[in-house]
């Protein structure tokens, strides 16, 4: 009784302390100008540069048929060459794959079942380009994956209703802006380190109208802003005894891959 007495008067006392920085935030249509402000830096410090790596440890919410959360973990090495290559390795609880992109080919490997499937792009296409055509064309899908778009900001924003900044935070030890957002679907939060380099440190996304409003959560770290990436890191090399499989088209349409027609 003690226990739960505590944590209900705590959970008071953090919901009151928040209610004034957040309160704009219910209010429809009510965007802090800080908070896009914030953002923005955000959006363009990361347009700025040209080529970067960075880790994810990733927890999402799975609602499984009897109600109950079920939380993965993954962790995510990412790497950026802008304007049209990048490279993520993730490894976790049900997944251990490898996705590249050179410019021309979405490469998409199952470490574990050691099997790969290609898709084929326009040269001319840009990663936010690949990105949307693996989500569309394949259900292929990098969670946080908005967050390393040419201009995010836009992509952030699209369905934005509501933004507030809460507070100031640290996230392992760095200092941050927290930042929340309200969408017709979903509502987010993002901490932003202060200063010169406003890096993303932290992202979670609630799925407000799912059954027990699941949560994806991501924590960044190990950023590397002036990293020097070789050209062969974004191409796929297959082992002697990895076997190329095709990609499931999700609009009734053929995938063109290496190889041939998938």
């Amino acid at each position: 009784m003690i226990r739960r007495t505590s944590l209900g008067f705590l959970a008071i006392l953090v919901s009151f302390s928040i209610s004034n920085a957040a309160r704009s935030a219910d209010e429809p249509s009510a965007i802090e100008p800080e908070a896009a402000q914030v953002l923005r830096q955000m959006s363009d410090y990361l347009d700025s540069l040209a080529q970067f790596t960075f880790r994810a440890n990733n927890t999402i919410d799975t609602v499984v048929r009897s109600g109950q959360q079920i939380q993965l973990s993954a962790q995510v090495d990412i790497a950026i060459q802008r304007p049209n290559r990048f490279r993520v390795n993730r490894k976790g609880d049900i997944v251990d794959q490898e996705f590249y992109f050179n410019g021309k080919t979405l490469t998409l490997y199952g470490k574990g079942v050691n099997y790969y499937a290609n898709m084929n792009v326009s040269e001319m296409v840009d990663i936010n380009t690949a990105l949307e055509l693996a989500k569309e064309e394949v259900g292929v899908f990098v969670p946080a994956s908005d967050l390393v778009y040419q201009n995010a900001y836009q992509a952030l924003m699209e369905d934005v209703e509501s933004g507030t900044v809460v507070g100031t935070s640290t996230v392992d030890g760095v200092d941050v802006h927290h930042l929340a957002f309200r969408g017709s679907d979903v509502d987010w939060q993002i901490w932003v380190e202060k200063g010169d380099k406003p890096l993303p440190r932290k992202y979670l996304i609630t799925s407000k109208w799912v059954t027990g409003a699941p949560q994806f959560t991501a924590v960044f770290s190990d950023w590397n802003t002036s990293a020097q990436l070789d050209d062969a890191l974004f191409t796929f090399s297959p082992t002697p005894k990895a076997e190329q499989i095709g990609f499931i088209p999700l609009r009734g349409r053929s995938v063109s891959g290496t190889g041939g027609t998938q």
